[in-house]
């Protein structure tokens, strides 16, 4: 079957006219402009794979009598070259044998890109679409209301459930904790979810300074956030399926927190053991908390790079070997896709504790270590292994190449711009099959950086004195020490240009969702132990 993704053109002529009128009701999936024009120049290329891709899927789908289960792994704040295969691993002190294994077995993708920072990747991945047009461009914060995922998104586990899916999530939400944000509201028929950021738990209301915060943090770390007795109402780990009242399992706490992780394992395992015998397939998100700066299992201490971040690395990838080894021991790999990859770049304010990337940059900037990340897709028989193409791939993909392969695609919306492409016949066929060579890079809702092939505009000038354009050769310069506004610039910038102006001019047809968040009252002052008073214990008497 040729997917059904492809612009329609009378769409894209109302968008390059740039008239700002009214949209009309749309029966197509709407991209952006440039991806029509590679439609435009590889639709019967496109056409061919997609024959060649629906074959495969056939075949599949006679052999279990099912679409295949997708299994999703987030993981956080995981730099380029912290994983074995991306040049980390022993090197960084925290070997990765299981998530280097899925690289051998499977694919490991050279240019994979995430968005800037924790919330924003998760509703991009979630919705398809970049944060700036989902209204989730900001981190959501303890104690804040009225942002997260909207209720009038259609996230990939609606979509899938549309199609026959039994859904389920566990670990790190982080987009919202009003009722519309609950994953069981947002498509997900059972979750298990810690309402915030896991690494909140260091604020809540019962912790002390002599609390275990993981073994390598000094003691300065537990309080940063706030004294004892910190007001703001992290919440904790909710429970509920869908049309139910979510449960609180149990207020955060540091003990939970270090060993957190473990445990959404755990029932990730027992979600796949309970639904791997069942007719309809399975949709299961995997979102731990690791590798963030606080916390590390008692169980995964002793690794020698003696930080929080390397023990989490440890814990995470024999976790992830736990999930595969499920797969395996039940006889339902070779019907099961997964997909592992690191929602950002690394956090350096927190240096050792916090991830690494050879590459400059850092969590919340689109410098290229803040959003080229690791990425992996595993599936024994339908990925040939040993691939590690170059083909450029956004985080946003991952919704419509789920759709594709559960062939969900009529259930996506076409009353908005979906950003992800199908990135199936990547899969699939391998490398050269990607369906993306440029890529826009936003930081919360500033448009920073475009990428076309191997060329990157920094709309963000680290030079004011350049006359024309910031530009990199990305092939020739990954680490963008040596921006050539000349050799570049005069003949990649005018048709960058061009791209961002096609872009700006979609946004007037299909505007922006707006959130407003806000901050509930406080019954008492966020700084509730009065201002200290110090008496020495020594004193001098002159």
């Amino acid at each position: 079957m040729v997917a059904r993704c492809f612009v329609l053109k009378a769409t894209v002529a109302a968008v390059l006219a740039s008239t700002g009128s009214a949209v009309s009701a749309q029966d197509e999936i709407v991209h952006d402009a440039e991806f029509t024009r590679m439609e435009q120049e590889f639709g019967a290329q496109w056409g061919v794979e997609d024959e060649e891709v629906a074959t495969k899927l056939a075949a599949l789908e006679e052999r279990f009598g099912k679409k295949p289960n997708i299994v999703y792994i987030l993981a956080d704040d995981v730099g380029y070259t912290e994983l074995g295969s991306y040049g980390g691993g022993k090197i960084r002190g925290a070997p990765t044998n299981n998530l280097d294994r899925m690289a051998e077995e499977g694919m490991r993708f050279l240019s994979f890109y995430s968005e800037v920072e924790c919330s924003p990747s998760r509703g991009a991945v979630m919705t398809g679409r970049h944060p700036i047009r989902n209204g989730l461009y900001n981190i959501t914060l303890p104690g804040e209301v009225g942002r997260g995922l909207h209720g009038e998104e259609v996230t990939i586990a609606e979509i899938l459930s549309e199609a026959g899916y039994y859904t389920g999530f566990f670990g790190k939400w982080h987009m919202g904790e009003d009722e519309e944000h609950f994953p069981t509201n947002q498509g997900f028929d059972e979750a298990e979810w810690s309402e915030g950021n896991p690494p909140w738990w260091v604020a809540n209301w019962e912790a002390s300074a002599d609390e275990d915060a993981g073994g390598f943090n000094n003691r300065g770390m537990i309080n940063s956030p706030g004294p004892e007795g910190f007001p703001y109402d992290n919440g904790g780990v909710m429970r509920a399926r869908r049309g139910e009242t979510p449960e609180m399992v149990y207020r955060y706490s540091l003990e939970r927190y270090n060993t957190y992780d473990s445990e959404v394992a755990d029932n990730v395992i027992d979600f796949i053991e309970r639904r791997a015998k069942s007719d309809q397939p399975f949709f299961v998100n995997f979102w731990g908390k690791g590798n963030h700066f606080w916390g590390a299992h008692p169980d995964f201490r002793d690794t020698p790079a003696q930080s929080n971040t390397s023990a989490q690395m440890v814990e995470h990838d024999y976790n992830v070997g736990r999930v595969i080894k499920t797969l395996v021991d039940l006889g339902i790999a070779e019907n099961t896709l997964v997909i592992w990859n690191s929602d950002n770049g690394p956090m350096y304010t927190v240096h050792p504790h916090g991830g690494y990337s050879l590459l400059p940059g850092t969590k919340g900037e689109t410098r290229e270590g803040g959003i080229r990340v690791p990425a992996v897709a595993w599936w024994p028989g339908m990925i040939e292994a040993g691939q590690d193409p170059l083909d450029l791939v956004q985080i946003t993909d991952w919704f419509m190449t789920m759709a594709r392969l559960a062939d969900a695609e009529d259930y996506i919306p076409t009353d908005r711009v979906i950003d992800g492409v199908d990135q199936s016949g990547l899969l699939l066929l391998g490398e050269g099959a990607g369906r993306r060579d440029y890529i826009f890079h936003y930081n919360r809702d500033q448009l920073e950086a475009v990428r076309k092939d191997q060329v990157k505009m920094n709309l963000k000038p680290n030079n004011p004195d350049f006359h024309f354009y910031e530009m990199f050769n990305i092939y020739h310069d990954p680490a963008e020490r040596f921006p050539n506004e000349i050799q570049n610039g005069l003949w990649a910038g005018p048709g960058l240009t061009k791209m961002i102006q096609d872009h700006f001019a979609l946004i007037q047809q299909f505007p922006h969702r707006v959130l407003q968040g806000h901050y509930r009252d406080f019954d008492r002052s966020f700084d509730p132990e009065p201002t200290p008073v110090y008496t020495p214990q020594k004193t001098v008497d002159w």
